[in-house]
């Protein structure tokens, strides 16, 4: 008898569980099962609109280059997104008379709007600090400032997930800038 009872129980438990799970918000469950959010933007709260992403780079061989550029966004509204980020590069030039290490780092504001659907526009004003080159000043670190401006693609792989690229431009042309010109980038970008 005591083995019915427990049994019972159990039964009762699961199906009361299961019958909680139907009674669920159906809008909610719709964004589980397809990862689409219909909701209008502005019912949307704070998390909802921040942005998670960035670039990162694995370069080995002669020149090598390791690191990282995470940002962080928040949606205005649909089309234009604003935000912060960091910068870290580790670079290691290899030559017969020995390596050449520089370290990159620095921070970065930026401003993304969407034109049409996958197309956006890019402005980022970043500061760098970096080795200085022997042809531009005396040896030891400085402080860059760039002012990049391009477009991008970007597709959602998800409702909270997507991938893009941009191409850049520093249209200050500073001869200190210790990256290419014009710049290419790629990355995810993960909503919360």
């Amino acid at each position: 008898m005591r083995y019915l009872v427990l049994l019972f129980w159990l039964g009762c438990t699961c199906a009361g569980q299961a019958q909680s799970e139907w009674w669920f918000d159906s809008d909610e469950r719709e964004r589980e099962i397809t990862g689409e959010d219909k909701r209008d933007f502005s019912d949307r709260s704070f998390k909802e609109r921040l942005t998670l992403g960035g670039t990162g780079a694995l370069q080995l061989g002669t020149n090598t280059l390791i690191g990282a550029a995470p940002q962080i966004g928040y949606r205005v509204n649909q089309d234009l997104v604003l935000g912060a980020g960091g910068t870290y590069y580790f670079q290691r030039f290899k030559q017969p008379a020995g390596n050449i290490d520089n370290n990159v780092y620095g921070a970065n504001i930026f401003a993304r709007h969407r034109l049409i659907t996958r197309i956006f526009a890019h402005a980022e004003w970043e500061q760098v600090n970096h080795a200085s080159s022997l042809f531009i000043g005396p040896e030891g670190r400085t402080w860059t400032s760039l002012l990049w401006l391009g477009a991008g693609y970007y597709t959602g792989l998800s409702d909270n997930l997507g991938a893009g690229f941009t191409l850049l431009y520093d249209v200050t042309e500073n001869p200190a800038n210790p990256y290419d010109n014009p710049t290419f980038r790629g990355g995810l970008s993960l909503g919360f």
